[in-house]
């Protein structure tokens, strides 16, 4: 939560935060955690409700941890938000009918749970504004959520990739060849900063 937290600030500084925590990171005793779209996993998103509610059984309120859990539950509508911006600041175009390619639904990098993933509320929230929405994932050949059956396309190609709007990383496999996707994507918005390795990064903006 303190990572995305930090995201939000920095964005509003314009500074990467990703090397903001890298230097921090350099601190013997310091070790913040990356930022995302949010959180997933059975435990992370779940649990911490559970010790909330046991807590006021006992009269106690737990305000970090039910203010924590705030801020990650809304980092997908805030990073849907912060793409909005990019295709209307970049391409002059709205979300609104706008062609969106998910990178990535599972919840961490290579492997192919998706229990609780950021990304699949993610792609509810671009639909809601009205995005054409497909998906890529390596790991996850389709996901059921909210009683709704979706297939990854089968494979990522440049047609693909220039048939987009906006690329949004959601998702860091490090299967992807993130090169292909800088050199044929209009726009690319990582949450992961799944392509820090890239060297032209012109269309590139990190959470």
């Amino acid at each position: 939560a303190f990572a995305n937290e930090l995201s939000m600030i920095c964005d509003k500084l314009d500074i990467n935060v990703w090397e903001l925590i890298s230097l921090a990171n350099r601190h013997p005793r310091v070790n913040i955690l990356q930022p995302g779209c949010g959180v997933g996993g059975h435990c992370i998103p779940l649990d911490p409700y559970y010790l909330s509610w046991k807590a006021r059984e006992y009269g106690f309120h737990t305000s970090m941890i039910e203010s924590s859990m705030m801020i990650n539950d809304k980092m997908p509508e805030y990073c849907v938000d912060r793409a909005a911006k990019m295709l209307n600041r970049r391409a002059k175009k709205a979300m609104n009918g706008s062609k969106v390619l998910v990178l990535g639904v599972a919840y961490k990098q290579d492997i192919d749970d998706y229990r609780e993933s950021p990304a699949l509320r993610v792609i509810e929230e671009l639909e809601h504004e009205g995005a054409q929405v497909t998906f890529f994932d390596p790991w996850v050949k389709e996901y059921k959520y909210k009683g709704q059956v979706r297939q990854s396309i089968p494979q990522l190609n440049e047609q693909v990739l220039r048939e987009a709007d906006l690329v949004m990383v959601t998702t860091a496999h490090t299967n992807v060849d993130y090169e292909m996707v800088q050199k044929n994507a209009a726009l690319v918005f990582d949450t992961k900063n799944a392509m820090k390795k890239v060297a032209e990064r012109e269309n590139i903006e990190v959470l």
